[in-house]
């Protein structure tokens, strides 16, 4: 997984070609889907393997060993999800999400087999195996559906929801008193990219240079929330708005 990751992330940020103007951003969105699947296939497989070492009678042997193994393993894999998390985070990078999910993963499965060779331990029911399994399963599943979700909407243009697209709405019309309307308001994601491109009705001002300079202040005023950001403004004279 890391691997598929580390090839995703390289091709997505190679810039715009003249066949990709808007970038390989979706390429996370691939590679993001494929491992989403492949984290529901290993969940699917835990469950699988819980059950027949229950039914078969194979029982967890040398318990203080494994609670050792498990406890620095863990630990190690605990401080790089937690890194990963907060890249992510700051990036907005959907295959780093994916990524943190994967090493998430594994911690929560380290996690699983302490409590249940501790539980074992204590009270001699190996049903605890199995009990611990799916609950870590059922958190895996619901983690990689979000990112399975995220990543098909990615691939299907998904864009900002209905308040994003409301507050910015709210921010452009505030932004300067000659603004007074703004229609086509569009916009798309592709990986960690988010493109905008919109129309705004400018009353009385017939200048075009201070119209550009208007225009260009708010997009760097976009640009203050959202870095990762590409936008594209068309300015209409009021007189010739058909929608106010």
């Amino acid at each position: 997984m890391s691997f598929v990751n580390l090839v995703a992330f390289h091709e997505a940020s190679k810039p715009p070609d003249e066949e990709h103007a808007y970038g390989h951003g979706k390429i996370e969105s691939l590679a993001s889907l494929f491992q989403s699947l492949l984290i529901l296939l290993s969940g699917s497989y835990v469950i699988y393997e819980a059950v027949k070492r229950l039914s078969l009678g194979s029982y967890v042997t040398v318990i203080p060993i494994g609670i050792l193994v498990i406890v620095f393993s863990g630990g190690v894999t605990f401080l790089l999800a937690w890194k990963l998390r907060r890249m992510s985070r700051e990036t907005k990078s959907l295959i780093l999400r994916t990524e943190t999910l994967h090493y998430t993963m594994d911690f929560v499965a380290y996690a699983g087999v302490l409590l249940a060779l501790i539980l074992v331990s204590i009270t001699g029911w190996v049903i605890w195996d199995l009990v611990i399994a799916m609950v870590m399963v059922g958190y895996i599943f619901w983690e990689a559906l979000k990112i399975l979700k995220r990543a098909g909407g990615d691939l299907l243009d998904r864009g900002l929801s209905k308040k994003e697209l409301a507050e910015l709405r709210k921010l452009i019309l505030n932004h300067h008193r000659s603004i007074v309307g703004v229609h086509n308001l569009r916009s798309r994601f592709s990986g960690n990219q988010l493109f905008l491109d919109f129309h705004i009705v400018i009353r009385g001002e017939g200048d075009f240079v201070r119209a550009h300079e208007m225009t260009e202040s708010l997009i760097a005023k976009i640009k203050e929330q959202r870095p990762q950001s590409d936008i594209t403004v068309h300015f209409d004279p009021e007189e010739s708005e058909e929608h106010p």
